[in-house]
């Protein structure tokens, strides 16, 4: 959450031109309600179920960047398939700048929105420790906010 994938995604698509998908942004469109709606009505094990339907049709189109929600790469094997099926990228953004992106959004993201704003920077940095052992599954790692970086790192990846 927060991280700069679909802003990041957006601009590596469009250099490399690639097709870019937001899998959260799919998620609403084949349901119909927004991805808070769809998880408080239907719960986590529906939504991640979707999500995964959605990823794997995905997956067969190598010209494609997607940005996944933050869970993504956490449930069943989906990092897996992601690293099976093209370049992964982890962007390990500064908790600092994660907090300052949401401390507006908390309302509009399901594991956000009981969260008190004082309590905002422990539940981010608990969060993202607790989910990091997936992320750090990926095979690039980016940590700085830089398109730069990231064309570079993907360009030269497998050479």
């Amino acid at each position: 959450m927060g991280a700069g994938k679909t802003t990041l995604g957006k601009s590596l698509a469009e250099r490399l031109n690639h097709n870019f998908y937001d899998l959260d942004e799919l998620i609403e469109h084949a349901t119909g309600q927004t991805i808070r709606d769809y998880y408080e009505r239907s719960g986590e094990e529906a939504f991640r179920k979707i999500e995964r339907e959605i990823l794997m049709s995905l997956l067969t189109d190598r010209d494609t960047i997607i940005a996944t929600g933050g869970g993504t790469a956490c449930f069943e094997d989906n990092m897996d398939l992601m690293n099976r099926g093209g370049i992964t990228v982890f962007l390990d953004t500064p908790v600092e700048l994660i907090i300052t992106r949401l401390k507006d959004e908390t309302r509009y993201r399901p594991l956000l929105r009981n969260i008190q704003p004082g309590a905002l920077p422990v539940f981010i940095r608990d969060h993202l420790e607790s989910r990091r052992r997936y992320y750090n599954k990926a095979a690039i790692r980016i940590e700085k906010e830089d398109i730069g970086a990231v064309l570079d790192a993907v360009r030269s990846f497998g050479r």
